[in-house]
């Protein structure tokens, strides 16, 4: 490509300015690397409602120094409670409380999305006023052997050692280095919702995860922002959906006509959505990659490993891929040994918890026996939760 005056410089190209983004920006900036940050939307405004942080996630957000401002606004759940879909009856019970905390180093926290992004934008922001472009849509990137150069929809054309895209599930990073699948619908829709908790009755309100399961349909259920706020994921095999997206709006009434013979508390937390607080969204997947990476180009979070929502790791996998890719890009030189340590040590990883999560949703939309559901929760809270994305070898 002919360079032209409107080309810019620099060592580390990150497209998509999402929590796996802005997670490996910070863990450059914090390498003392130079990067910048382009994001398609005119304003950096993140969507979404609550997230569940496990330890491996809290573990990796204290290594980019945000942890302190994240948990001001956090909630500690103290227990999670698996519930039967009529009767209300504890099938399985786990504790988040200081023994849990006590035993992985790191807590449990449920937190609003908001929170995540904010803290995250804010640190790289203040490493570097400048280095966060919004309203750049990436459109087309070529190699050389010795750089990258990117172009984008306002003709900026960019220059830089390597380009990594944390451009997400319809990821045109991905789709130009790995001639990319489209992602396939699951059959199950989603419902979300956010109210402030005194919109609850009393014995609604207390701060432990509830998740109800019954015949092809579960509803996870914590609170958010403090406490303060009853956050919601309901989930039921719908045969048809076309739509993805996060924000496509939907009905109470809707809802609550999918849930209609569950248990009161259930159905009181769907009633209490605000109408411009009810959003729907079609639960897509892909199959997991053997390899994410080009010549000096590669992909993280969902542009790499779409996850479903059944085992709360889509956040925590992208952080985790951040921290360990940055570490690879300052240990190694040859882009072939970064991009090749990277995914040795995630992409089995990563793929074991896309394919866990499936079947964390199919054990969840049947009446699954306490034994079933206690051992299914261990084994996966062993595997995931002391991994240590700042400390593994790379």
């Amino acid at each position: 490509m002919k360079k032209t005056n409107n080309t810019h410089k620099c060592k580390y190209i990150i497209i998509g300015a999402g929590i796996g983004g802005l997670s490996l920006a910070l863990a450059l900036q914090r390498l003392n690397q130079q990067v910048l940050v382009f994001e398609k939307a005119p304003e950096i405004k993140e969507v979404g409602a609550g997230v569940m942080l496990t330890p491996n996630a809290t573990r990796s957000l204290d290594s980019l120094g945000v942890l302190k401002e994240i948990e001001k606004d956090a909630t500690l759940p103290k227990k999670t409670i698996v519930r039967h879909y009529q009767t209300g009856k504890e099938m399985s019970t786990t504790d988040l409380g200081d023994d849990f905390t006590k035993k992985y180093g790191h807590p449990y926290y449920d937190v609003h999305r908001v929170n995540i992004h904010s803290s995250l934008y804010n640190s790289v922001k203040r490493n570097d006023m400048n280095c966060i472009k919004v309203n750049h849509e990436l459109i087309d990137f070529f190699q050389s052997e010795s750089f990258v150069t990117a172009k984008f929809n306002n003709n900026l054309v960019v220059e830089g050692e390597f380009l990594i895209g944390c451009d997400g599930i319809h990821s045109l990073v991905r789709k130009i280095i790995k001639a990319s699948d489209n992602p396939n619908y699951t059959g199950n829709l989603a419902w979300r919702g956010l109210m402030p908790v005194e919109s609850l009755p009393e014995h609604q309100r207390g701060p432990e995860i509830n998740i109800w399961i019954g015949p092809k349909k579960h509803i996870v259920e914590y609170t958010v922002k403090s406490g303060r706020f009853k956050n919601y994921v309901a989930i039921s095999n719908v045969k048809d959906w076309h739509e993805e997206g996060w924000t496509v709006r939907s009905s109470v009434d809707q809802a609550l006509a999918e849930f209609k013979d569950w248990h009161q508390d259930v159905r009181n937390i769907i009633s209490a959505t605000p109408q411009d607080e009810c959003y729907k969204w079609g639960l897509f997947d892909r199959n997991p990659l053997g390899s994410w990476s080009e010549n000096r180009v590669t992909i993280l979070g969902d542009a790499a490993h779409p996850m479903l929502p059944f085992m709360a790791q889509g956040a925590a996998m992208s952080i985790e891929d951040a921290i360990v890719l940055s570490r690879c890009f300052v240990k190694y030189e040859n882009p072939r040994k970064i991009f090749e340590s990277y995914e040795n040590e995630r992409i089995d990883r990563t793929a074991w918890c896309q394919l866990q999560s499936r079947e964390a949703g199919q054990l969840f939309q049947k009446i699954s026996s306490r034994e079933d559901l206690d051992s299914d929760r261990a084994q996966r809270g062993k595997i995931l939760y002391e991994y240590d994305a700042p400390r593994v070898k790379v």
